[in-house]
């Protein structure tokens, strides 16, 4: 399930070369999951437990949405879908 949301869509619509997986050059939104968590041997309701979010290089704790990193502060969000 979660290789047809990332990858395998990425290979269908002919953007893999730009995301669809984490590597150098592509564009990256992640979820973070507590440590101890395996995403692929564990029970798929634990995706609901989310520590971290990344978008545009800043880090965000999921649950205050406070951001973490690379500066300390309150909710500062980008703009959603901005183009």
């Amino acid at each position: 399930m979660i290789r047809a949301a990332t990858a395998d869509a990425a290979i269908t619509f002919g953007l893999f070369d730009s995301l669809g997986s984490v590597s150098e050059g592509k564009l990256a939104d992640l979820v973070i999951f507590p440590p101890g968590f395996d995403l692929l041997q564990d029970d798929i309701r634990h995706t609901q437990n989310i520590k971290y979010v990344m978008r545009g290089g800043r880090i965000w704790d999921a649950e205050t949405m406070a951001e973490v990193w690379p500066m300390k502060r309150k909710q500062v969000l980008p703009p959603f879908n901005a183009e």
